[in-house]
């Protein structure tokens, strides 16, 4: 593999961090505005639904390790190895979402959304995986932690924060949610195209599949960064879905039957409790991520995951207490915060170990990032199971034995940390065990 040489620029920060903040749009319209959308047009959606949609939707994300094969080693000679697999796949989907509005109706909404999702999230985790190879292409080591940690956390933000942001546009539109789908495919194009201004490092690659294959999952030392980073996620899909939906049946905006909620009001104003929680959460996944990246680069990488695994399991636990519903958005910040921390931490891991396999940088940290995504749909999928084992009980007691569960899941992710080798990890001597 031959290298160029390429300044890392302050610039690039912005230009990774506003196409991440529109993946994360993306994650966001499918997590809290499509279901809500849903539940306008069905005029009913139980949490099993919610669940079942978003974990066929997210299923691209879980085999991202193909698309850090295809942009590992297939370029353009006058775009490079990453940009094509950026621009090419996000204009794809900002196309479908342009098109929803002209076919659906309210018979097909939930096969569209689910058929139209899969395609829209595909050209999205495509574009993802490229991004965090270009990533790892440019920039220092020492500022891995940092760059990935921000890039993350404004993607998180876009997951979250993403909701006030669409109901505001959504009231600027004249209640057309459609023209949101309209707006956000336009804006997606737009964006993928900033990634040009990038100068790419790699100029040419010499790259085998069927080496880099064995490389990357021959290894039993990897197997251990996969399972750290398969628990890392567990717990994402309660604080991104359903901590906002447990908040406004907690305040009496929607009933509930459990915490299946079913039967909902075909009530408009849905969009602003749930958007203005987001905001709360999405501005806790900021501070999370800044103080998750700062004590990974400028510390130690172990203590940022240490820290991380900590603060997950008091913001879990504090919604054990019942309180009002100012306490609990309240709460809602330090989980969000919880979040950019744990994630921003595991970035810096992992990132740092990706650097290791220069040939296949992208490929090992897409991989690594499957695991988190397949983490995300378990956990998904095992909310929606114990919504249903434990239907009949009030929320509160749901929501409980829920956050409990996910303390214990989050957890068993420090085993395979534990047993991975710190110098592949750490920056210096001085951090290694």
């Amino acid at each position: 593999m031959e290298k160029s040489k390429t300044e890392f620029k302050g610039s690039y920060i912005g230009i990774f961090s506003l196409n991440y903040f529109f993946q994360g749009i993306n994650q966001s319209m499918f997590a809290v505005i499509v279901p809500i959308y849903l539940i306008m047009e069905l005029k009913a959606i139980s949490g099993a639904d919610i669940s079942f949609l978003l974990s066929i939707v997210l299923m691209p994300f879980a085999i991202k390790f193909i698309y850090g094969m295809l942009s590992d080693k297939y370029a353009l000679k006058n775009l490079g190895r990453r940009k094509p697999w950026i621009i090419i796949p996000v204009s794809f989907s900002g196309l479908l979402w342009i098109l929803i509005p002209f076919i659906i109706t309210a018979n097909t909404a939930f096969m569209i959304f689910l058929v139209g999702g899969v395609l829209i999230v595909l050209g999205v985790a495509i574009a993802d995986t490229a991004i965090d190879g270009l990533i790892l292409d440019i920039t220092p080591k020492e500022k891995l932690g940092r760059v990935q940690g921000v890039c993350w956390g404004i993607r998180s933000v876009g997951i979250i924060i993403g909701g006030p942001l669409i109901v505001a546009f959504y009231m600027l539109a004249g209640g057309s949610i459609e023209l949101v789908f309209i707006g956000l495919g336009i804006v997606m194009i737009l964006t993928s195209l900033t990634i040009l201004i990038v100068k790419e490092a790699v100029t040419h690659i010499d790259f085998s599949i069927k080496t880099n294959l064995k490389l990357i999952f021959g290894k039993g030392k990897n197997w251990r960064v996969y399972m750290f980073a398969l628990f890392n996620s567990f717990v994402d899909g309660v604080i991104f879905v359903f901590l906002s939906l447990y908040i406004i049946i907690e305040a009496g905006f929607i009933g509930s039957e459990g915490a299946t909620i079913e039967l909902l009001e075909t009530d408009e104003s849905l969009y602003e409790p749930t958007a203005f929680i987001s905001l709360f959460i999405g501005l806790g996944v900021i501070v999370g991520a800044v103080i998750g990246g700062y004590i990974s680069d400028l510390k130690t990488r172990k203590l940022g995951v240490y820290s991380s695994l900590l603060v997950t399991t008091v913001s879990l636990l504090l919604f054990l207490i019942p309180s009002i519903v100012p306490i609990l958005i309240f709460f809602a910040f330090l989980i969000g915060s919880s979040a950019g921390w744990r994630n921003s931490s595991y970035s810096a891991v992992v990132g740092q170990i990706s650097t290791l396999y220069p040939e296949v940088d992208s490929t090992y940290y897409a991989t690594c990032n499957s695991f988190v995504n397949i983490g995300t749909v378990i956990g998904l999928q095992l909310t929606g199971i114990l919504f249903s084992a434990l239907e009949g009980l009030s929320t509160y007691t749901i929501y409980a034995i829920l956050f409990i569960f996910m303390v214990i899941i989050s957890n068993i992710g420090i085993i395979p940390f534990l047993t991975m080798d710190s110098k592949e990890y750490e920056l210096n001597d001085k951090n290694r065990d």
